[in-house]
């Protein structure tokens, strides 16, 4: 199950959402120590190849950094370019679990998107100003074409690598196992959204990209990373993908990771929530534990869902 550490978010629970999410990330510290270093991989890749896989980080290295972003295509770009060796984590899709069995130390095409999807525009547009007057949106409304909505990109990246500033694909805010919590795609689709939203926008601190839910950009993925979905299986929870036609099942369904309730930081995660709006959780009614319960009151947000 992907869940945020709680040990780490304890120690901002006392924090106001909007000053947590501005200073804290779930993403790890390339100065800690990776979960399973043996398992990690130093292996050189050829970023001049068709398929180049990103594994260093990025921060204090402009040629570098220009690579990782001439590198972002649009999705579907490395399959036809004869990169299928490499699984897709495909965005707008919220997989199950965490740890070796979810995510390992290899290239992988990570798919993220860009933009407002128009199904939630109407309540970005008020419920994420603040956040978004200072990192403002990189998708197809803010690059000057006349249509609005979200826009797939991906990029290859190695798990677990210092792509995203360290441990790419962890969940939790630290590398070492009391800080954080397990890898997982969903938390690796976040590290490498922000990663590029902070490249886009010169940031030179990977953390003020990061504005966890609140950020109209990654919130999905952010949102993606804390939500788990199951089938009830007489008392015993399975893990499956929040994919709507696995909810054809009555009795799955989804349920908030508890980890966003020891923090204001996590923002408004249940905007993105509802399949007819694309970002791949399911509707209000077919959540266990409505998101409500679990956030400080200024990270409700405003509930956009279907209510069946």
């Amino acid at each position: 199950m992907k869940l945020l550490s709680a040990i780490s978010l304890l120690f901002l629970s006392s924090l106001n959402a909007r000053d947590a999410s501005a200073n804290f990330s779930i993403r790890g510290n390339k100065e800690s120590e990776l979960t399973s270093p043996e398992e990690s991989n130093e292996e050189m890749y050829d970023l001049e190849s068709a398929c180049p896989v990103f594994t260093q980080n990025p921060i204090g290295n402009p040629s570098l950094t220009n690579q990782m972003l001439d590198a972002v295509k649009p999705c579907g770009y490395y399959e036809q370019s004869g990169c299928a060796q490499y699984e897709v984590i495909a965005a707008n899709v919220d997989y199950p679990g965490e740890g070796t069995d979810d995510l390992h130390f290899r290239p992988y095409i990570v798919q993220f998107d860009i933009g407002v999807n128009r199904g939630i525009k109407h309540v970005v547009d008020t419920d994420h100003r603040d956040w978004r007057s200072r990192h403002p949106n990189k998708g197809r409304h803010s690059i000057g074409r006349h249509e609005e909505g979200e826009q797939c990109m991906e990029i290859i990246v190695q798990g677990g690598s210092d792509a995203t500033g360290g441990c790419a694909g962890k969940c939790g805010i630290s590398c070492n196992r009391i800080g954080g919590a397990g890898y997982a795609k969903d938390c690796l689709k976040h590290d490498v959204c922000t990663t590029y939203k902070a490249l886009v926008q010169s940031e030179v601190d990977f953390e003020k990209a990061d504005g966890f839910c609140y950020d109209p950009d990654c919130g999905d993925e952010a949102a993606q990373s804390v939500m788990n979905c199951y089938i009830d299986d007489s008392g015993r929870d399975t893990p499956i993908r929040c994919d709507e036609n696995n909810f054809s099942d009555s009795r799955a369904y989804g349920f908030w990771s508890y980890a966003i309730s020891l923090s204001g930081f996590a923002g408004p995660c249940h905007n993105f929530v509802g399949w007819d709006n694309g970002q791949g959780l399911p509707d209000k009614n077919k959540i266990r534990n409505p998101y409500e319960f679990l956030a400080f009151p200024e990270s409700k947000g405003v509930d956009i869902s279907r209510d069946e």
